[in-house]
């Protein structure tokens, strides 16, 4: 996270950590028990130290890289499906 790990942590640093933590459980790499002990600390967590001992052990994730949650595979709600399209 930072270079200095005594720097009091923000609710968006908790809040980065927390969503880095839930995509580690959705890979497997945490159980569900795991991951709320450690979601537990991040909300607790003063330093950015703190957070950091959280992840140590974790590959690190870039959430920009991430698939768009909106992005779909194939038609959803009433969106109609490509050969429904009324002629010119």
């Amino acid at each position: 996270m930072a270079s200095d790990p005594k720097i009091r942590a923000s609710d968006a640093d908790r809040d980065r950590t927390a969503a880095l933590l839930r995509e580690h459980l959705a890979a497997g790499r945490l159980t569900p028990e795991e991951f709320n002990e450690r979601l537990e600390k991040a909300y607790a967590a003063k330093t950015l130290g703190d957070l950091d001992e959280l992840m140590v052990d974790l590959p690190a994730i870039d959430l920009y890289q991430l698939p768009d949650a909106t992005l779909r595979r194939g038609p959803t709600g009433n969106t109609p499906l490509p050969w429904w399209r009324s002629p010119r």
